[in-house]
């Protein structure tokens, strides 16, 4: 089970978190509930879409804890933006990253199941809890707002 959603599941958290090494916690978090919960699950085909929303889950948890400490320490307003996403290298790669975290959480969840996760339609479609027409017409939805996020990008460097 581990293997097969992991990195799914990881890239959920590193959205949420922005930090590789947060992101993996979330993650271990994340599987470890959902093995205290598998009894929960009514039906087995749908673990993936069932997986992918505790992590969503136990992402806004941590959201709001991170912003009740950066609050309570730090003094940060929570509203701040996070930081930039430390990638290195490549920086197409790095601005690509940054643009599909500011798309909203459905898009960055079906962009990610279908393109980074190298699924299927059918296999992202069932993350996602859709009909695989509704699953595609989110996944332009999100490849739309991706190319205007970074053509706004590109845009303000100029």
């Amino acid at each position: 089970m581990f293997h097969r959603y992991a990195r799914l599941v990881r890239s959920i958290c590193f959205d949420t978190t922005l930090d590789v090494d947060c992101a993996q916690d979330l993650a271990q978090e994340v599987f470890l509930r959902s093995y205290a919960n598998l009894c929960q699950l009514r039906d087995q085909n749908r673990f993936c879409s069932w997986l992918a929303g505790m992590t969503r889950n136990v992402c806004r948890e941590w959201r709001r804890a991170h912003r009740r400490q950066r609050r309570w320490h730090v003094g940060i307003p929570a509203d701040i933006p996070a930081r930039e996403v430390p990638m290195g290298g490549d920086e197409l790669a790095d601005g690509v990253r940054q643009a599909i975290a500011k798309l909203p959480e459905r898009e960055r969840l079906a962009l990610h199941a279908f393109y980074l996760q190298d699924r299927s339609a059918a296999e992202a479609r069932k993350i996602m809890d859709l009909s695989l027409s509704g699953f595609y017409r989110l996944l332009e939805r999100a490849s739309e707002h991706l190319a205007v996020v970074l053509q706004r990008e590109a845009e303000s460097r100029e």
